[in-house]
């Protein structure tokens, strides 16, 4: 089980730039993968394989899933696939490369097949690809290398954002917790933009003792 601890960052004008700089470099990669990938699935949707797969017997739910799944390794539509494709084209672009680690590049590919994948099972009719200022977060695999916590503070490719730390027990539960991964959230107020740190911890959330489950009946208006 897993459970997010968001904390406040500390931001230069210096700062805000990189991060801008990052997020859309982000932007146009996470559209790129988007855009490959719809085209992917249509292929897959128009060969003979996919169509052969829905004529099997719905019963046969591990027949009809094994050659939904040829049809898709056929024309490489898969989360590895994108993956791949996803680096190869930030290696290609250069600036992109110079802007995103191996993972958070990784983790973009991901989230566009994971939209894809939805739409691909008939639960979103369609992908939207994101306009400019619609991309506001950025995350990492692990907090071992790229986008990572330590200390009291963020650290991602030069970049240190120091975390405003306060004397809270849900606060200081998540910091003691194992941290599987790090996000970073962009978000705007009163035309203002701030940074949060989205520590997602191992374990589960801090319950506070006003909060636990009693015993008896209850009223509900």
């Amino acid at each position: 089980s897993s459970f997010v601890t968001e904390i406040p960052l500390i931001t230069t004008s210096k700062d805000l730039a990189i991060l801008a700089a990052r997020l859309e470099a982000g932007r146009q990669l996470y559209n790129a993968v988007l855009s490959e990938g719809k085209n992917r699935l249509q292929l897959v949707r128009n060969s003979e394989l996919y169509q052969q797969a829905r004529l099997i017997d719905k019963n046969d739910k591990k027949g009809k899933s094994s050659a939904f799944q040829k049809a898709r390794e056929a024309y490489r539509f898969s989360d590895y696939d994108l993956q791949a494709f996803a680096n190869k084209t930030a290696i290609a672009s250069i600036w992109i490369k110079s802007h995103l680690d191996a993972q958070t590049i990784q983790k973009i590919a991901t989230r566009a097949f994971k939209a894809l994948e939805r739409m691909a099972f008939g639960k979103a009719k369609k992908v939207r690809f994101k306009q400019k200022g619609q991309f506001a977060s950025l995350e990492g695999k692990t907090n071992k290398q790229g986008i990572r916590w330590t200390g009291n503070s963020i650290e991602w490719s030069k970049l240190k954002l120091p975390g405003i730390i306060i004397n809270d027990p849900v606060l200081l539960h998540g910091l003691s917790s194992k941290i599987k991964y790090v996000r970073l959230v962009r978000r705007i107020l009163n035309q203002k933009t701030y940074w949060y740190a989205q520590l997602v911890c191992e374990g589960k959330p801090y319950q506070k003792l006003k909060n636990l489950i009693g015993d008896g009946n209850v009223g509900i208006d």
